[in-house]
């Protein structure tokens, strides 16, 4: 598949639809296979029964790990909420679908939102894996860097060092792998708690680890990743149109970023930093929250697209 192509369909809606339907294609052949019929929705409510049960014991030893490490807050309860509501939105919707089945629509109606309710979480899922793992080409005229905290002292924490990092030895790999030269784009702007600008920040990490001051443009407005994007398109387009760009940030986050800098008109790939184990479940539950909430027409979409189905059943 043409790279532009792959990338667009990676970062979109449709990737997410895609991803849900092969999932779904997978079950019913397994189906097949095994029992010589296609599942009903309440047939595949049971298996992600099942599934987010196991999932969710995954969660929660992530998230215990996770307040031991970084200590107790709400936002560190990210991945464990959401294993549970998964497990209780499956069960709920069997209970429905199976004691008021005699109600017909009603039953029906929530077998089917369930069923979509799993097939969009798995195809989000997918999607987040396969943009965590995805590899730009060596042709990338900019690197940009969304910020995030920093500390009290100005300089880069764990998250936006990995990022950092990451950027640059993606330029020196692609230095050695094609001799052309990357340039820096960190982006973030200062917080209400911070010193400097993150842009700032890393401006000075950049430069004192290798980099020239030609080679950083620092963006230092941005106060979210949709602004990070917006605000570095402009300064790359002031200063080569058409640039071949890819952006750098931590593995849970890419699939969004990706998805926001589309919204901002921006071309660009993306490229994973890591994070550790007990902290991307939760970073990635809060982005699957965010990316479901970035769709919210097409939720009600389905919920409507359900509800008829139901009826006409």
């Amino acid at each position: 598949m043409n790279r532009k192509v792959k990338t667009k369909l990676l970062y979109s809606s449709s990737g997410i639809l895609a991803g849900g339907v092969i999932i779904y294609a997978l079950l019913q052949l397994l189906s097949l296979a095994i029992r010589q019929k296609l599942m009903m929705p309440g047939m595949i409510l049971r298996i992600y029964a099942v599934v987010s049960a196991a999932l969710t014991a995954a969660l929660i030893i992530c998230g215990v790990s996770l307040i031991r490490h970084e200590g107790f807050r709400i936002r560190n309860l990210a991945g464990i909420g959401l294993g549970l509501y998964w497990v209780a939105g499956n069960l709920l919707c069997l209970f429905v679908s199976e004691h008021l089945a005699g109600a017909g629509v009603i039953g029906r109606f929530a077998a089917l939102l369930g069923c979509y309710a799993d097939l969009f979480l798995s195809g989000m899922l997918i999607m987040a894996f396969i943009a965590a793992r995805h590899k730009p080409a060596f042709d990338k005229d900019f690197v940009i860097i969304p910020g995030c905290s920093i500390s009290k002292q100005g300089g880069l924490l764990p998250l936006l060092k990995g990022r950092t990092n990451r950027a640059i030895r993606f330029a020196w790999d692609q230095e050695r792998a094609s001799g052309k030269p990357a340039r820096y784009v960190p982006t973030g702007g200062q917080g209400p708690d911070e010193i400097m600008s993150e842009g700032s920040a890393m401006e000075f990490y950049l430069l004192s680890h290798g980099a020239e001051s030609y080679e950083v443009f620092p963006e230092k407005q941005s106060v979210n990743t949709y602004e990070n994007m917006l605000f570095s398109k402009k300064i790359i387009d002031a200063l080569m149109p058409d640039a071949k760009v890819c952006f750098v940030t931590t593995n849970y986050h890419v699939l969004r970023s990706g998805m926001l800098a589309r919204k901002a008109g921006l071309d660009a790939e993306g490229l994973a930093s890591t994070t550790k184990w007990y902290f991307w479940p939760n970073g990635l539950a809060r982005e699957l929250v965010a990316i479901t909430s970035m769709y919210r027409l097409w939720q009600l979409a389905a919920f409507v697209i359900c509800f008829a189905a139901a009826w006409v059943g």
